[in-house]
């Protein structure tokens, strides 16, 4: 793959963030993927406990998403995610999809752009689910920027 294309027509600098999509999940996939960054990445899980304090994590704790989920708690979860040098940030809405940001101009060269080729992969297959790169806040009718089933790879 050319860095050139890639720059031009994924990581394009527009303003906005990239997000990576999975879309129509449940819990278990949610809780499969926490597992998977928890044991591969460095984290930081920001959340509030019962009292409504601010706490930080170096793990993901599927509690205090699923309170809030669970309208147990008020307070939204945040996870910082570092897939080598770049920042991916998840913040946990739903629970029917999985949404990770990336800031395009975080990705600087071909190798960075196999490291969130690699992320993406792998989700797919943990998942066993299609895994989507889009400009920001997709919806049906965006353009799908790269998509990923399992080892196939398809780029705009």
């Amino acid at each position: 793959m050319d860095w050139q294309y890639l720059k031009d027509n994924v990581y394009f600098l527009d303003g906005s963030l990239r997000d990576i999509y999975v879309l129509d999940i449940s819990r278990s996939h949610w809780l499969k993927w926490i597992d998977f960054i928890n044991e591969n990445f460095e984290v930081k899980f920001t959340y509030c406990d019962v009292a409504g304090n601010l706490k930080s994590s170096n793990q993901i704790l599927s509690k205090y998403i699923f309170d809030y989920w669970d309208n147990v708690s008020e307070f939204v979860a945040t996870a910082t995610i570092m897939i080598g040098e770049i920042i991916l940030k998840c913040y946990f809405f739903t629970e029917e999809e999985i949404e990770n940001d990336i800031t395009p101009n975080e990705i600087k060269s071909l190798d960075q752009h196999n490291q969130i080729i690699d992320y993406l992969k792998s989700v797919s297959k943990i998942l066993n689910q299609e895994v989507i790169l889009t400009t920001e806040n997709y919806d049906s009718d965006y353009n799908r920027l790269i998509t990923v089933n399992n080892d196939e790879v398809l780029i705009k």
